[in-house]
C-alpha cells in the first residue's frame, strides 16, 4: 500500500492514510487490526478512504487508536468498555495501559516526524514490547494462578492449534527438559511477562539462547571484552530482526545470519579474528540451538515459537534490557536528556540529539568510554524507576475489578489469605512449572 501522499489528497483521506502510518509500528510489534470505522457517510462512493479510528489487539489486550486532524492528536484509549466477559478462565479482555496515552504531534511539521514521535511514544508505554502486568496489592496472590492461565491461553492454545487436540505436553517433553524449563522461564519473571508475538522480542530471544547463553561464546569471553561482547550482541540482534515477522521465523535465514564465516561487528571487527580457535566450536553450538529450535518450530507450531522466543527476548541480561526493545531505546533517550540537563554529555557527543539517537539507534558505534557511560546510564534509569517503586520496564497494573473476578474465579474463598511466598518471588515446584507436565 502506497502512503504516500500527494498535495491533491483531501483532506477527508489524509487524516486516515496518515493514522495508517502513524499504527505502523504498532503492527510490526505484533498488534492485529480488527474493527475499523470511517470519517463521513460516503465510504460507499469513495473507496480509498481509508479508516479514521482503529482497534488493534494483541493476545487478549485491545487498544483503539485515533487521529484528530484538526488538532494533530493521535489518541490510544480503551475500546473494552461495556465488552462482555464469561469468566472462563482465561484474562478478560483488557486495555494494555494505566491510562488513555494521548501524543501531541502539532509541533512536528512532516509526515515522517510526525511518525517519528509516535513510535517514540508508543515505545515509552511499553506497546512495541510484549505487554507486562503488574499485581495490585490486593491481588499478589494470583501471581502463580497468573502464570499458569497465561501458559494455557497463549501457549497450550497456539500448540492445540498446530496439532489439533493434543495440549503438547509430549511434544515439549520430547524436546528435553532443558528446554521447557529455560522455555518457560520468562513466565516466571515479575511483573508478568505475556507470551505476545512481538517479532523485534523474538530476535532477541532468538540472539539470548542461541548466541549469547546456550551457545559456547561464554567459553570464550575470556577472548573477548564485555564491552565487546555488548557490540557483538547488538549486531547479532541486527542481523537477526529481519528474518523474525509476525507469521514466523524465517530459520534458514537466521541461521545463515548468525552463522556465516566472516561475521563482523559495526566497526569492521571480524569475530572470527577475535575469538580466534574458539570461533569453529561457537559456529558449531549455535548450529545445535538453532536444530532445536526448527524442531520445535515443526512440533509446536510457529506461532508457539514466536511467543515462546517472545518471552525468551523480554528477560534478557544485557546492556539494560537488551538494544532493540521500546524499554532500552526510552532508557537510553532520558539517560541523555538527564546529562544534558546536567552539563555532562561526552566531549566527543556534545549535540545531545544526536547522542540520543545514537544511543538508542546504533549504541555499537560509539567509543568504548561514551559506551561504557551510557551502559552506566541506562542502568541508572532502571535504578530511578526502582526506587520510585514503578515497574522496569512499564507495565501494566491488573485493574481492581479484574484482580477481583480473577480472585474469585481462580482462587475462591481467599479473599484475604496472606499469598505464599512462591506464588510473587517467580519461584515454583517442580510440578507447576510452565510448559512441564505435572
Amino acid at each position: 500500500m502506497d502512503l504516500t501522499l500527494s498535495s491533491a489528497t483531501s483532506s477527508h483521506a489524509a487524516g486516515p492514510r496518515l493514522l495508517v502510518r502513524l499504527t505502523a509500528p504498532l503492527r510490526r510489534a505484533g498488534w492485529a487490526e480488527g474493527e475499523t470505522w470511517y470519517d463521513g457517510d460516503d465510504v460507499d462512493d469513495n473507496p480509498e478512504i481509508l479508516p479514521a479510528r482503529m482497534e488493534l489487539s494483541r493476545s487478549n489486550f485491545h487498544i483503539r487508536v485515533h487521529w484528530d486532524s484538526e488538532t494533530a492528536q493521535l489518541t490510544v484509549d480503551d475500546p473494552t468498555d461495556g465488552w462482555g466477559w464469561e469468566g472462563d478462565e482465561s484474562l478478560p479482555p483488557l486495555f494494555p495501559l494505566d491510562d488513555d496515552l494521548v501524543i501531541d504531534l502539532s509541533g512536528h511539521p512532516t509526515q515522517a516526524v510526525k511518525s517519528e514521535a509516535a513510535r517514540r511514544a508508543f515505545a515509552e508505554a511499553g506497546l512495541l514490547d510484549a505487554t507486562r502486568i503488574h499485581l495490585p496489592d490486593t491481588a499478589k496472590g494470583l501471581g502463580r494462578d497468573l502464570v499458569m492461565l497465561l501458559w494455557a491461553d497463549h501457549i497450550n492454545d497456539a500448540i492445540s492449534r498446530h496439532r489439533g487436540a493434543d495440549d503438547g505436553s509430549e511434544a515439549i517433553a520430547a524436546l528435553g527438559e532443558d528446554f521447557s524449563w529455560r522455555a518457560g522461564a520468562g513466565l516466571r519473571a515479575y511483573p508478568l511477562i505475556v507470551p505476545d508475538p512481538v517479532p523485534s522480542a523474538a530476535a532477541r530471544g532468538i540472539v539470548e539462547w542461541c548466541w549469547r547463553r546456550e551457545s559456547d561464546v561464554e567459553e570464550w569471553h575470556f577472548k573477548i571484552r564485555d564491552i565487546t561482547m555488548a557490540r557483538a550482541n547488538i549486531a547479532a540482534t541486527r542481523a537477526v530482526l529481519p528474518h523474525v515477522h509476525p507469521e514466523g521465523v524465517d530459520w534458514p535465514a537466521v541461521r545463515l545470519a548468525l552463522t556465516t564465516p566472516v561475521r563482523r561487528l559495526a566497526d569492521g571487527s571480524a569475530l572470527s579474528d577475535i575469538f580466534e580457535e574458539g570461533w569453529a566450536p561457537i559456529l558449531a553450538s549455535i548450529h545445535r540451538q538453532i536444530d532445536l529450535w526448527q524442531r520445535a518450530d515443526e512440533s509446536l507450531g510457529p506461532d508457539t515459537v514466536l511467543r515462546l522466543l517472545t518471552l525468551h527476548g523480554s528477560r534478557t541480561e544485557s546492556v539494560g534490557e537488551w538494544w532493540g526493545s521500546g524499554w532500552y531505546e526510552t532508557a537510553a533517550r532520558r539517560a541523555v536528556a538527564r546529562a544534558a540537563d546536567r552539563g555532562g554529555l561526552s566531549p566527543a557527543f556534545p549535540d545531545a540529539e544526536r547522542l540520543a539517537d545514537t544511543a538508542a539507534c546504533h549504541p555499537d558505534l560509539l567509543d568504548d568510554d561514551t559506551f561504557v557511560w551510557l551502559a552506566e546510564a541506562v542502568w541508572r534509569e532502571e535504578s530511578l524507576r526502582r526506587d520510585a517503586l514503578l515497574p522496569v520496564p512499564v507495565a501494566l497494573t491488573l485493574p481492581d475489578w479484574a484482580a477481583q473476578d480473577l480472585l474469585a474465579l481462580l482462587r475462591p474463598g481467599t479473599d484475604d489469605e496472606e499469598p505464599d511466598r512462591a506464588e510473587t518471588s517467580g519461584s515454583y515446584p517442580a510440578d507447576q512449572r510452565p510448559g512441564t507436565r505435572a
